[in-house]
């Protein structure tokens, strides 16, 4: 079964079109994440028009959009959808015919399929049932069982990249070692430190007729820090969630000591499926409204604070956020919770992919919520990044 998000398809399609000669960047790759989620994808006629518009920088390059949109999407150089595609959309069309008869909408949805699909019947695994039929039916049908793919959000999965894993373990190994906190009321003896060591200096002096010759000192103990990371899986941020999912593995590898979350519209901890041991690398499932739908970063990260800090937010914790900040849910509890987070803990970092993109400027309105509780506000999104921003962090209690 397909389980790669919608952005994930168009990332790669712009990869299909730059191969053609067409001018992408990350830039023009983000428009078009952001312009379909203005419309209704499930119009095969919008969801065209809608890339044109943001791909196309000229008329003669509209008519090889077209094709190379119907080569990608509907597959038809071959003539035909690939047998994936159709156990895919088969499944997905039961699903659609299961939930329109169970609330009384059977009608609608024949009527949609009609519409959308003409009037021939298709068979029940979507090939043709006439002689001399193309497939452009089962194409069609593609936009009809995507209803089902794109809302029971729960059938996605999330999987960690097994790319880079090396250099990402690298950049995590670097940042627990470069992360050093202080116990406040826990000290241990030293050659030099903040506090005179009374007990051990009396002993010494015993050696000296009493008088304290060497003086024995004390420092805080330093101990590592504890994780927790909650990562944005919402649409705009499709591109990067797998990433900051393997660095959340690597991570996993050197502390015992983190947690980690998803959220899109609501917030869902993903610890104990991260770390299963059954298989080389975790694939997430049921991540229900934490995956792949819309943005509330204010409502999750109060849900998170609410249900999780009194026992995850203390001075030993460094809390890592990773976002674009692009928040369109309600952010009226945004400050307080931030905030919360801000005082409790030893540092706040947020991980903004869109700094990367030149003169990009933090104007939404999550993000300058946000800002001024930001301990490090930088951008990672791959192996390379995150080593950089374990070379230069210094976060000491």
């Amino acid at each position: 079964m397909l389980t790669q998000t919608l952005s994930n398809h168009i990332l790669k399609f712009c990869f299909h079109l730059r191969e053609r000669g067409f001018l992408i960047g990350p830039q023009e790759t983000m428009d078009s994440i952001r312009a379909v989620q203005v419309i209704d994808i499930f119009n095969r006629d919008q969801f065209q028009a809608c890339l044109r518009l943001v791909l196309c920088t000229s008329k003669e390059e509209q008519p090889i959009f077209d094709h190379a949109f119907k080569e990608f999407f509907l597959n038809i150089k071959e003539n035909r959808l690939s047998e994936e595609m159709l156990h895919y959309l088969s499944d997905n069309e039961k699903s659609v015919r299961k939930e329109a008869s169970d609330s009384g909408k059977q009608q609608e949805y024949e009527k949609e399929a009609e519409s959308k699909q003409g009037t021939a019947p298709i068979g029940p695994q979507g090939k043709q049932t006439q002689d001399g039929e193309t497939t452009g039916k089962e194409r069609s049908l593609s936009w009809v069982a995507s209803r089902a793919a794109f809302k029971q959000s729960e059938e996605y999965q999330a999987y960690i990249p097994p790319d880079e894993l090396g250099d990402m373990e690298k950049a995590a190994k670097m940042l627990i070692r470069k992360i050093t906190l202080k116990r406040e009321h826990s000290y241990q003896s030293a050659k030099k430190g903040i506090r005179l060591n009374f007990r051990k200096t009396m002993r010494g002096s015993l050696q000296t007729g009493g008088h304290p010759v060497h003086l024995y000192w004390k420092k805080r103990k330093k101990q590592g820090a504890k994780f927790v990371l909650l990562c944005d899986a919402s649409r705009s941020m499709s591109l990067y969630a797998h990433r900051f999912l393997q660095f959340a593995y690597a991570l996993s590898k050197f502390t015992k000591h983190m947690e980690v979350f998803l959220f899109s519209t609501k917030i869902k901890r993903v610890t104990d499926q991260l770390l299963d041991k059954r298989m080389a690398l975790p694939v997430l499932s049921q991540l229900g409204d934490s995956w792949g739908g819309g943005t509330c970063i204010g409502e999750s990260i109060y849900s998170f604070v609410q249900d999780y800090g009194p026992r995850l937010l203390h001075q030993d914790t460094v809390v890592m956020i990773a976002s674009d900040g692009l928040d369109a849910g309600d952010i009226s509890h945004m400050d307080w919770a931030m905030g919360e987070i801000q005082r409790k803990t030893s540092a706040v970092i947020w991980l903004n992919p869109l700094l990367n993109i030149e003169g990009y400027e933090p104007s939404a309105r999550g993000m300058k919520a946000a800002l001024k509780y930001i301990d490090l506000f930088t951008g990672a999104y791959d192996a390379h990044s995150f080593l950089k921003l374990a070379k230069k962090i210094k976060v000491r209690g």
